[in-house]
Parts: structure tokens; sequence; C-alpha cells
């Protein structure tokens, strides 16, 4: 069912449409903010035009494409150019396209017969010889009201408020009382003052003025709102009019950065998202003025403006003007009165007579409003020029201008009995502003008693009301008199017309004017119709284009589908074909390996079972050595032991003499230091001349005074030979004596140094013999480490010897979740021994904004070096935890966190900061289609270490791949990338295997709604199957178990036990690519998590490479536990390996 189509309302041009789908000066630049708004205009334009507003659907389908043009301007839209399009959508472009310019055809259509009705309906006066007479009175009676007699008469038709852009109260409560009109009421005033007193509608909300800032937009004006405003605010794009007022709002006044300008301007001019239907409309005199015409309207009359001052009246002046009779037929009227006898506040009847009688605006200059006036309610008064339900006969003849002598006469009775009654409605008025003017000054002499005043005011206004009322009824029976005398009228008109057989010579011409004009017009609407057959001939000649264009583009589908079809099933035909050739090739391969595998096992077995015989051979030989080996040992030991004992036995008496000794000694050096004049003077015969060596008491340190210069210093003298005094010198020993006077021998095991640097001293010195004729070789300089950053690094350890990496780390408010993870990684020798020998330092990078400058490696290497000294029982890691909290403010609060997200942040910190490759060459997009699955591999993964080269992928990155496949068409797409981690999915159930884990998570994965494949051959979103294969495995593989799962809107922990092994994992069943020779793992270390997501704790289980034994580190505590308690339901992240844990080399290798 075809939609009725609005009518015209927003402007009379496409110009004018243009310009209002013009965009505001300032914008944001952000290309994805533009697409996000150039979508939802559209979809604002598809619905305008379903509901059939033409022009507000024209103007945001062409604000659409100004958006995307001024998107497209945009750097970073160029820059991602392939992503914003897709954003925006061609498809949707060109189907605006072709809608906007279906609706500038139709508009301009629909706009030029407008103009044509206008002129027509400009014409068509002239057609009827009555409405050319009513247009005519109407004109005399406009210019009859002379500007300098202040009166305010209304029109017998209102003036269009849009075409002013201000709405008068009376216009106002018209528009209040049409059913057909909706329009919202924004009261522009403090909130203090709408919640005392406003205008009583549901349309009326209040915009505090408080929010309405210079600058402000539609948006920041919303949210600052109240809930009950917001409903009709949000209505603003479909009613027909929007008022705003305050106390005083005139349309002159409103100048920019005032807040009724900022308010419009916002509304109209800068609001991209809701286009109003027209310009927002000023209430002339504001809430005032609305006071003093319709305080029943009103939800509090006793209020006081804080503008002016002074108590509101409400009580409305009575002043009514009844014209003359004749003015409604006089062609050239006159004023009834002289310029300066003019008086004010008379304003004309209401435009209805179910109206409220409308009162005068108060007099200017502070003067006091009139009063009541009195009614002679004998006489009736005359019809009103501008009221709506006693308008004058619009049939009224053009021979109204030549009447009879009779009409004449009845004529001038009427007017006399007008202008009596006019000069008792002038004495009446009179009478009453006296009579207010004395009440008015009645009430300033007795203040003291206002409360009482206030009373018989609220009295006086109920009667007020009341008379009001009777007035309106009595008006109404005037007017239906009034209507009758009209009629009688007309009818002697009309009888006088029968008579007259002659006509004047204006007549005439009158007539052949008539005439022409409507020639005229019956050619203008052949030409209007004849306009019409050629707009249906060209609609009809477009709807055939369309159609033939849409056949032809289905015919075009349909071929391209058949090609498309026969094509997939001849690369299906030659991929099987290859398959089937492959799998022949693989199997005669694996027969000839089976066979030579088969050889060489029998090789193997015959000459194991010679090295068999051989090796029992050679063992019981050996174990004849050594038990003879073993009893000289045995009796060699127990010699020793009797003379250790006595040994020890001497070294004891003499330690406890020497303690005794240090004893007295340390009792007379605090005897000196409580001397604090004499300080302790040291002897060294090595100092140059003039040193002297002394002990400050204060800090227990040495420094050295120069008497030759009278300086004191803390380093000790260089003498002259360039040695530090107090180095070692280099003499000759005496010989030893054969006897020793502690029982203590020089170790043969440990040379004698000095002895061995004078022997090369004395030794003849022997020159080189150098080939001249040989080249030098090239010289290469070996790379230099980078200077570790000074560390002032305050661990606070507890001293202790536990043994290498049995060192704790304290818990410094929920850090367990890092201690965990420090831990593991602490127990993987190899990345610990590229620590240890600081042989990270070659590759460190101290630029590096991804990886932190190089600072989580250089504190990272400090715990290394703690936990591996074997010197404290534990440490607190506060340091580095406040260097990983400075670059990720998620770890830098006491606030539980995720080991596998620190994990993740962790080794993605090391990888960047050791990166190798410090500037990242550009790698072209790899195309997989026309390549092997082992081809394409090895090439991305050559391009992933051209820009990523370091310690943590060499030994814990992998390859995966992923295979999507449209289940249309059949095309699939091969990538390839690496993996640090492999993040398995549990299966429902309370007991599973670490297999179950793997096949889950290498499960096909179908591919529907929202989340479908753009399929590159189908062009559109189509449903797929993805799946994953794992194709290269790292030395080190981490698996993270993902307990933590969303279930809606919730997320909980699942607590299945997983049973994974702790030796021979063998992952060769799961690969995808290439089978490994270490594809065997062994489980080295675990994080656990205990406890659900309100309250849990971490902890660590590792084998320790030094003694191959397993520890349970619990933050600062570190004790053994057996292998078999490692498996548990609390393993949250596992750390396998298939090279073996040897124990750290700590030798720096520069």
């Amino acid at each position: 069912m075809p939609v009725k189509k609005k009518d015209l309302y927003v402007a009379k041009s496409l110009k004018a449409l243009n310009d209002l789908a013009a965009l505001p000066a300032k914008m944001t630049n952000n290309p994805k903010i533009l697409c996000n708004s150039a979508q939802k205009i559209q979809k604002e334009a598809e619905l305008n035009e379903s509901l059939g507003d033409e022009e507000k659907a024209y103007i945001l389908y062409m604000k659409f494409f100004n958006v995307v043009t001024y998107a497209r301007k945009s750097p970073d839209y160029k820059k991602q150019k392939d992503y914003y399009d897709s954003l925006i959508g061609q498809k949707n472009l060109l189907k605006s396209i072709d809608k906007a310019e279906e609706l500038s055809a139709n508009l301009k259509d629909r706009y030029e017969l407008a103009e044509a009705e206008e002129v027509a309906k400009k014409l068509s006066p002239l057609e009827d010889k009555k409405d050319s007479v009513e247009a005519v009175v109407k004109k005399a009676e406009e210019e009859e009201k002379p500007k300098e007699e202040g009166k305010i008469t209304e029109k017998a038709v209102e003036p269009s408020p849009e075409s002013e852009g201000k709405i008068s109260p009376v216009q106002l409560h018209c528009l209040l009382n049409e059913k057909d009109t909706s329009l919202v009421i924004m009261d522009v005033r403090p909130g203090a003052q709408f919640t005392e007193s406003h205008l009583k509608h549901p349309s009326c909300i209040s915009v505090p003025v408080e929010i309405v800032k210079p600058g402000t937009t539609v948006t920041y004006i919303e949210k600052a709102l109240s809930d009950e405003a917001k409903d009709q605010w949000r209505k603003r794009g479909q009613v027909d009019h929007i008022i705003l007022l305050d106390w005083n709002s005139t349309l002159s006044q409103v100048t920019i950065a005032t807040p009724l300008r900022t308010l419009k301007d916002a509304l109209f001019k800068y609001d991209s998202t809701v286009i109003v239907k027209s310009e927002p409309l000023i209430l002339e005199g504001g809430y005032d003025q609305w006071l003093m015409y319709y305080p029943q309207l009103t939800t509090n009359a006793s209020v006081t403006n804080p503008n002016q001052g002074g108590l509101v009246s409400t009580a409305p002046s009575l002043d009514f003007d009844y014209p003359d009779f004749d003015e409604d037929f006089s062609l050239t009227p006159k004023p009834k009165h002289p310029p300066e006898q003019a008086k004010p506040a008379d304003i004309a009847a209401p435009s209805s007579v179910n109206d409220t009688p409308k009162p005068a605006p108060p007099v200017s200059g502070g003067q006091a409003r009139p009063g009541i006036p009195s009614i002679d309610r004998s006489t009736k008064p005359k019809p009103s020029p501008t009221g709506n339900g006693v308008n004058p006969p619009r049939n009224a003849s053009l021979n109204s201008l030549s009447e009879t002598k009779s009409v004449s006469e009845s004529k001038n009775n009427l007017m006399i009995e007008a202008e009596r009654k006019e000069e008792e409605r002038k004495r009446t008025e009179e009478a009453g502003r006296r009579k207010l003017e004395e009440e008015q000054r009645r009430k300033l002499e007795e203040e003291q008693q206002r409360s009482r005043e206030a009373e018989e005011q609220e009295a006086r206004r109920e009667r007020l009301q009341k008379e009001i009322q009777e007035l309106e009824r009595l008006k109404m029976e005037q007017a239906r008199d009034v209507a009758e005398l009209m009629r009688k009228k007309k009818a002697i008109v009309e009888e006088k017309q029968t008579d007259t057989q002659t006509k004047s010579g204006d007549e005439e011409r009158r007539k052949k004017e008539l005439e022409r004009l409507d020639e005229e017009e019956k050619k203008k609407r052949k030409k209007q119709e004849e306009m019409e057959q050629e707009k249906q001939r060209r609609l009809e000649e477009v709807e055939r284009l369309r159609q033939e264009r849409k056949r032809r583009e289905e015919e075009e589908a349909e071929r391209k589908a058949l090609e498309l079809a026969r094509e997939s099933a001849r690369q299906e035909e030659e991929r099987r074909k290859g398959e089937l050739q492959r799998a022949e090739d693989e199997a005669k391969r694996l027969r000839e390996e089976e066979e030579v595998r088969e050889a060489k096992r029998k090789a193997e077995t015959l000459a194991a079972q010679r090295m068999k015989e051989e090796e029992e051979q050679r063992g019981a030989e050996r174990k004849r050595q050594e038990e003879e080996k073993r009893k000289e040992e045995e009796k060699s030991r127990q010699e020793k032991l009797a003379k250790k004992a006595e040994e020890e036995r001497v070294e004891r008496e003499r330690a406890e003499q020497a303690r005794r000794e240090a004893e007295e000694k340390l009792r007379r050096l605090d005897f000196a230091e409580s001397q604090p004049s004499k300080p302790r003077t040291i002897p060294s015969p090595n100092l140059p001349s003039g040193w002297e060596k002394r002990l400050d008491p204060n800090t227990r340190r040495y420094y050295y005074i120069n008497h030759n210069k009278g300086t004191t210093q803390w380093e000790a003298p260089v003498n002259q030979t360039g040695q530090l005094s107090g180095q070692l010198s280099v003499t000759k020993l005496k010989d030893e004596p054969t006897t020793t006077k502690r029982g203590l021998t020089r170790s043969n095991s440990s040379p004698n140094i000095a002895k061995m640097m004078f022997d090369e001293e004395q030794a003849p010195k022997t020159r080189p013999a150098v080939d001249r004729a040989a080249k030098p070789q090239p010289r290469f300089d070996k790379p230099q480490p980078k200077p570790r950053k000074a560390l002032n690094r305050e661990l606070h350890p507890v001293y202790g010897n536990v043994g290498r990496a049995l060192t704790g780390l304290r818990n410094l408010g929920n850090t367990c979740y890092m201690n965990s993870t420090i831990q593991c990684l602490n127990n993987t020798s190899p990345l610990a021994t590229y620590f240890l020998t600081d042989m990270y330092l070659f590759d460190i990078n101290r630029e590096s904004q991804l990886g932190y400058y190089g600072e989580v490696a250089d504190d990272f290497s400090v715990i290394i070096r703690a936990l591996w000294s074997g010197q404290y029982k534990c440490i607190t890691p506060r340091d580095f935890k406040y260097v990983v909290g400075k670059h990720n403010p998620d770890f830098a609060g006491t606030t539980q966190q995720d080991s596998h997200d620190f994990l993740t942040f962790l080794m993605d910190g090391l990888h960047e900061g050791l990166n190798r490759v410090k500037k990242r060459p550009e790698i072209p997009e790899q195309n997989n289609d026309k390549m092997e699955d082992g081809q394409a591999a090895e090439l991305a993964w050559k391009h992933h270490q051209l820009c990523n080269e370091s310690i943590i992928v060499e030994l814990f990155q992998g390859q995966l791949k992923s295979t999507l496949m449209c289940l249309h068409c059949q095309k699939m797409s091969v990538n390839f990338q690496a993996f640090m981690f492999l993040t398995l999915p549990l299966p429902p159930s309370s007991r599973c295997s670490l297999g179950e884990c793997l096949r889950l998570f290498l499960k096909e994965e179908r591919l529907t709604g929202s989340s479908r494949w753009r399929c590159p051959r189908c062009k559109v979103d189509r449903d797929a199957v993805k799946k994953i294969d794992i194709w290269r495995l790292p030395r080190i593989l981490l698996i993270g178990l993902n307990r933590f799962v969303y279930k809606g809107q919730w997320r909980e922990k699942i607590n299945s036990h997983v049973d994974f092994p702790t030796r021979n994992l063998d992952l060769n069943p799961y690969l995808g690519g290439p089978k490994s020779i270490k594809s065997s793992y062994r489980l080295y270390a675990t994080s656990n998590h205990t406890g659900t997501l309100d309250g849990g704790h971490y902890t660590a289980y590792c084998r320790n490479p030094c003694t191959q034994k397993w520890y349970k580190y619990d933050d600062d505590h570190v004790s053994e536990m057996s292998e078999s308690d490692v498996r548990s339901s609390s393993a949250y992240v596992l750390y396998y390996t298939s090279v073996e844990m040897l124990p750290p080399n700590f030798r720096q290798h520069f």
C-alpha cells in the first residue's frame, strides 16, 4: 500500500533544502565517528522516506553525502580506505544516490506545482467578483489602522509565525487549542523559577538557563535535562513548532551569545541528528506577557518577575473595540480618531467565539493598568473586522459598490448608532481607568494590610473570571444579532442587483479582465495537465528502464553464478586429483621409509647384542677393579678421619684463643672509640710519604690524611707505580718452612699466582716472528653489550642459605598472581641463564616504547639474580611491581588480577624490550591461494622473524594454521600466524584429560549470524567453517586452561579436574604440519589458582633445575613436594619443555 506523502512544510525550493543539509563549520576529523554518524543519518533518511516526509528524507540523504565527502578528506581515512569504505558500504552509497535523485525530481515537480498553485490562488479572486470585493475590503481595513494610534489589533487571519520568527501570546493560545498541531514549549528560565510557576501544558518543559552556555550542543543540553523533560525534548523533530521563552523574551533581543539565541542555533543549525520541521519561534513578551493574557493557563499566577519587580496583575483588561458595520464594505476607510486622541491598550475581539477573551498588554511607562469597564448591556456591539466567528459574508458582490439610495440611508443610520456606542464605550473606559488608579493608590498607602488585600484580590479575580464568562456569552449573542443584520443587508443588496440593468464602465472593464484571466487560467491548467502527463510518461519510462536494468542484472548474476559453479566444480576436481596423487606419493614414500627403518632396526639389533656382550665383560672387570679400589679408599679414609679429628681439636683450641684475643682487642677498641678527640690511627707502611690512615669512629670507615696538602679523602692514594696503596706488590716469597706453625699447608690445587707472575717477569723477552708476506685479515669488531642502567633496588631480603632458585617472594597485597608467574619463569633455566650471564644487555632496546624502554627487562634481571643467589630466604619485589604498574595501570593497585594476563603482559614486554629488530621492515601481504602449505608456512615464519627476533621467540613461540571455508562456494582461505600460548577450552564435565581439551581446541567451528565470513569470491558475508591446526611447536610450550568463562552476563570458574601428564607428553597426534622429532614434552612448572572469583589465591609448583626436585612456591614460603601431588584441579597455566632443563650457567660471555 503506497504511503501518503506529507505536505511541503520545510522550504519552497531545492536550494533551500541544500542549504539546510550543509555541515557546520567545526566538525570532528575522526573518520570512525563520521562513518557511524553517516550510518545513523542514512537510517533516519530511510525512516522519513517510509513515512512520506520527502523533504526531510532529501535533507538527510544530502547530509549523508556531505558527511561521507568530509570523512574521505581525512588523512586517517586515506590510510585505511578499505576499512572505512566497508563501514560505509558501497551498496548503501549507490542506493542513497538513487534515492536522492528520485527525491530531487519529485520535490522539484512538487515545488513547481506549489508555485503554480500559489499564483493561481493569487489570481483566483479576480475570477470571482464576490471574492474580489472582499480582498479589496481587507486591504482597506489593514490600511485604515494608522501607526500613530498605538492600537494592537489582530488581522482576520493571523500571520504565519514561521515567516516572522516570533509568536504572540494570542497566537500561541490558538495553537494550543488546535488538535492537529503539535508543539514543544521550552522555558529558558532558572529551574527554581520554572518550578514556582510555568505555563500549564503537557508540552511545556524546563531548559534551565544554567545549562545553555554559548557554544553548547544539543547533546550536552539533553544530558543535563531532567528525566521528565527528556521525553518532550526527543520529540522536537516530530512536532510542528518549537516555542522558546524566558521572562521578557523578544525577537529583537535574541542576539548572539544570549541563552535563547544559543538554544535556537543548537536546535535549528547545528543539530546533525534531528532536523526540526520549522525554525523555533520566540514568544513575544515572554512569560510575563503570558501571565497578563492567560493567568488561568499557569501553575501559579501570583509570581513576581525578577527583571521588573512588583506583583504581577492577572486581571485582564476588557476594552473591546467594535468597528463600524460599513468598514467591511468601504473601499477607502478613514481613521475613526485623530492620531493625537488615540488611546493605547485597545485590542480587537478574540478570533473565535469559543476562545478566551484576549486582554490588552500592559501600558508602557509603568502606568497602572485599566480597570474593568462598565458595560451597557442594552446596546449590541458591532462585529469585529478580525473575528473569525462573525466574519462578514464572503459572498458580497461587486454590486455593493453601487448601492441604491435606500441602502445608503440604512448605512448612515447604522454609522450614527455605532458612533454613539463608541462614545459611550469611551466614557465607560475612562471611568474604569480612574477607578483602577484610585485602587492602586489606595494599595500603595496601605502596605500594612497587604495580606488582607491579597485575599481580596483573589476573590476579585474569581469575580472577574465570572464576568469574563458572562461577557463572552453576551458577545456571542451580539455576534448572532450582527450576523442577522448582515444577512438582511445582503438580501437588500441582492434585491437591488436584480433591479439594476446597467453597469458602469469600470464594471465592464473588470468583467473583460476576469474573462482574460479565466482564459489564462484555462491555459495554465491545460499546461499543468500536459506537464502531469509528461511527468507520468517519464515515470513510466524510468520504471521501464529500471525493470530492464533489473532483468539484465539478474541475467548477469545467473550467468556469473553458473560460471562460478563451473569453475568451482573444475577446481574441486583438480583438487581431488591432486589430493589423490599426493596420497599415492605419500604412501609410496612411507613404504620406502618403513623398509629403510626395518633394515636399520635389524642392524641396530645385531649391534646392540654385540655391544651388550662386550659391556657385560667390561662390567665384570670394572666391578673387580672397583672392589679393590674401594678397599684402598676405605683404609685411606680411616687414616684421614683420625688425622682430621686431631687437626680439628688443635684448630678449636686456636680458635678459642683467637676469640679471647679478639674480645680483648674489641674491649680496648671500644675504650679508644669512647675518646672522640683522639681518632685511632692505623699504621700502613704502603702509604706514600706524608699520608696517614685513620678509622672514623662514627661511620666505622677508614679515611686518609694528606699532611703535605692538609686534605682528607675516603679513597686510598695512588703510589708512584700507578697502583692504589694497599694493592698487591710482587715480591719474592721466602722458602716455606718444612714444619707448619699452625697445622695448615698450602693447597697444591691452588696456583701460587705471585710466584707465577715473578717467574714470568724473570723469563727472557722474545720478540714474535712476523710473516711480512702474509696479508692482514679483515678485522671484525665484536658486538659490545649496552651498559646496564644504574639501578638502586631495595629488595629488603631475609638472609639465609636456602639453595639456588629456592627464594620466596613477599606478597605486597594480592600480588600472589605475580609471584606465581615469576617463580615459574625463574625455573626456566634457558631464560634464567640469558639474564644471569648478562647476555640480555647485547639485545636490550632502550628506545622501544612497546618494550617499555627496557625497564621491565632490567628489573626482571634484578629479581632473577636475587632468586638464584641462594643467599636469601625471601625478597620483596616492590620495585619490580612499581615498574610494571607504571606501564600497565591494571597491575598498579592491590586488587587481585589474573596470572595468565600478567604472564601475557610480561612476555610481550620482555619480547619487545629484547627484540633485536630495531626497525621493522615492510612485509608485503602474503597470498597463500596458490602455494603449498609447507611453503606458505615457511614464508610466513620467515616474515615473522624479520620483525620479531628475541629470546622469547626462540623459546616460547610456535605457529598455528587457520583455515576458513565458505559453505556457499567452498572457497578456502589459509593463514599462518605465530602463537605464544595455547588457551584450551574445558569440556562440560567434572573430569577430563589434556588430550580432550586439545581435541576441543582443534575442533571445527561454524561461523554464522553476526560472525559470518566475508567471502572474497562471493563478495558478501557467508556462513563458513573455521579450523585451527598446530603447525610448528615451540621449545617451551605454555598451555592455559580456560577456567574463567562467561555464562550470559556472569563470569564463573570451572573447577573440572584436568588429567595432564608430567612426563612424555606426545603432541604428534595433534600436529597439522610436519611431524616433529621433539614433540615429547616434560612438565616443569604449573601456576595454580584455588578459590573462587570473589576470593582466590595463586601458587606455583616448579621442578628445580639444580636438584631436579619439585617445590611448592607459596609467596615467601618454599617447601619440597612430591611429583604425584603436582596434578590437581587447581592447575591453571602449564609449563612444558622439550629441552633439558640444566642448571643455569653463571659465567659472563664478555
